[in-house]
């Protein structure tokens, strides 16, 4: 039984692959991998000498090509250090839960509740000159494994308390599209949905293994559908940048430890310390 409807139905229409994987466990190994196409290798980079580089990140080197940068963190502003590793990857303005303004919305552990801070995500896209890119770091399904008390009833969640979680941060991102749906940047926009890391809430066997301990999605969608179809090989976090590079003909040199997926050049691997 499914617990990400719209998950699946927007995969019906979006580019994967077979075997797609994270470059790490935290969340700290996440976003360097994500943005700047740099794995963890025993110590994630975030706490390595390196940190305080310049990175020629997404962020970077869209902006030299006249994009404006964004990034959304519902949680209270400095946590985990995410502004300050994302404003060193070229995102100029950062959101926190002090930009969002109403505490109430806050879970009381992580962050603004995700169908709140989604919302706030798409009315504050719609402010922001094209093109951009813009980056969103959802938070409400984390332990304590709540949700919104007006929606506590709505979601029949499962054995492991997370999946009443991935069934409301579902339904937030639905809503989110659909109100994308309405705006003259949808049409023009490359979609990148995956996960920092998997859960460690472990229900199948092969979730024990190398492999399971680090399958995420990773989804590439167009709202006219040009990309669509599970493509029987690898993907992997750190080649997201170079493959969003790629897709929107980035014609400048660049560093990047992945592959563009669109380009069919490069052997496929997959890398975790």
């Amino acid at each position: 039984k499914g617990y990400t409807p719209f998950l699946d139905s927007l995969l019906r229409h979006s580019k994967t692959f077979t075997h797609s994987f994270a470059n790490g466990r935290k969340y700290i190994d996440g976003l360097p991998s994500i943005i700047a196409s740099i794995p963890s290798v025993d110590i994630p980079y975030v706490l390595t000498p390196f940190s305080n580089n310049r990175l020629r990140a997404l962020g970077t080197l869209l902006k030299e090509k006249g994009y404006h940068t964004s990034f959304f963190h519902g949680a209270p502003n400095g946590s985990m250090g995410f502004n300050a590793f994302m404003n060193l990857a070229g995102f100029d303005e950062y959101y926190g839960m002090h930009e969002y303004g109403n505490d109430a919305d806050f879970d009381g552990m992580w962050g603004i509740w995700d169908d709140k801070f989604f919302s706030f995500y798409g009315h504050k896209l719609n402010t922001f000159p094209e093109p951009f890119v813009s980056a969103f770091f959802s938070v409400s399904s984390h332990h304590p494994f709540r949700v919104p008390n007006e929606f506590e009833d709505d979601f029949k969640g499962g054995e492991q308390p997370i999946l009443k979680c991935i069934q409301y941060t579902d339904f937030a991102l639905r809503n989110f599209f659909a109100k994308a749906q309405q705006t003259s940047w949808y049409d023009n926009t490359l979609f990148v949905i995956t996960a920092d890391h998997c859960s460690s809430d472990i229900v199948f066997p092969e979730s024990r293994t190398t492999w399971g301990l680090h399958s995420v999605p990773v989804i590439f969608f167009r709202p006219d559908h040009s990309l669509r179809g599970i493509e029987d090989g690898l993907v992997q976090h750190i080649d997201i940048m170079p493959s969003v590079l790629g897709y929107l003909g980035y014609d400048k040199p660049y560093f990047a430890f992945g592959r563009n997926v669109f380009s069919g050049d490069d052997e496929p691997f997959a890398f975790t310390y």
